[in-house]
């Protein structure tokens, strides 16, 4: 059997003990808070972060950080493995996967191969651990590489912000349209455009029970179904909402597997406290 490292990043929602338990490589983001830098998971925990949004800070995302991603690339290299396969979040939403080929150009990794999943969150995580169970399995490269382009073209996500105060820290929105949405009791959905380009408002309501009849409406258009789909739920700190869209979808799709964990310190930097995320994944 070939030796292949499977290799994701914390834009994926894996957190260090499900990469121990899949044996797969979790390479971290930066979050940047107070001009100071922590390397997700490693230097700072999902917690730790949900501490620090109570007490008002403002937080920030950045890709791999330089040096660390040469380091772990040349322990990499000392390694002598056949292929090494890198699952990175959208190109259009991180600099990542441009980090991994500049540091790959760099060190001279030839044997390194590099996928934009065109997805952020758990769907990455997802496309992660199936393609250390297909290296496992003894697949080529290409076929894993295959599998995980079908994953791609097959995966849907949506953001529910629970409020608009981390948008407005951040300057994604501004203070007056964040208060005037706020009085409205106006609520959001956002998407993640087929593309995987950009995250984009889906729809404005007015009742988180409209909130999740958009989202099982969308699925239903897609075709989910127990059969051959997977729904991820991801939270920052909303067990409560998680739970109750995991009751909904498994009502609605009849012994489809949902999965509840945590959403990435990527998305809970843009979406705040109480944010969640929604996704199809198509089990193949």
């Amino acid at each position: 059997m070939e030796k292949y490292l499977i290799v994701t990043d914390t834009t994926s929602a894996m957190d260090k003990d499900i990469a121990e338990k899949y044996g797969i490589e979790l390479v971290a983001l930066s979050v940047i808070i107070d001009k100071q830098e922590y390397k997700d998971q490693i230097d700072i925990s999902t917690e730790q972060l949900y501490d620090m949004l109570r007490d008002g800070k403002i937080p920030s995302t950045s890709q791999p950080n330089t040096g660390y991603l040469l380091e772990t690339m040349e322990k990499w290299k000392k390694e002598n493995y056949e292929a090494i396969i890198v699952i990175t979040c959208s190109a259009d939403l991180s600099g990542t996967n441009n980090g991994f080929h500049l540091a790959k150009d760099t060190v001279g990794l030839d044997n390194i191969y590099i996928y934009d999943s065109r997805q952020v969150g758990a769907p990455v995580m997802d496309m992660a651990i199936r393609a250390k169970q297909l290296a496992d399995e003894g697949k080529s490269v290409e076929e894993i590489l295959n599998i995980l382009k079908i994953k791609t073209e097959n995966s849907y996500s949506f953001l529910y912000p629970d409020n608009f105060i981390q948008l407005s820290r951040s300057g994604r929105l501004s203070p007056m349209a964040a208060r005037m949405a706020s009085m409205l009791k106006i609520k959001a959905l956002l998407c993640l455009d087929e593309q995987g380009k950009s995250v984009d408002k889906y729809a404005m309501c007015r009742t988180e029970a409209k909130i999740l009849k958009l989202v099982l409406d969308k699925f239903h258009e897609l075709g989910v179904n127990a059969k051959e789909h997977k729904i991820y739920i991801s939270h920052a700190d909303n067990m409560a909402f998680a739970k109750k869209a995991k009751l909904l979808m498994q009502a609605t799709f009849q012994g489809i597997e949902v999965e509840i964990n945590n959403l990435p310190a990527v998305l809970t930097c843009h979406g705040g406290l109480a944010c969640c995320s929604m996704h199809s994944t198509l089990n193949i």
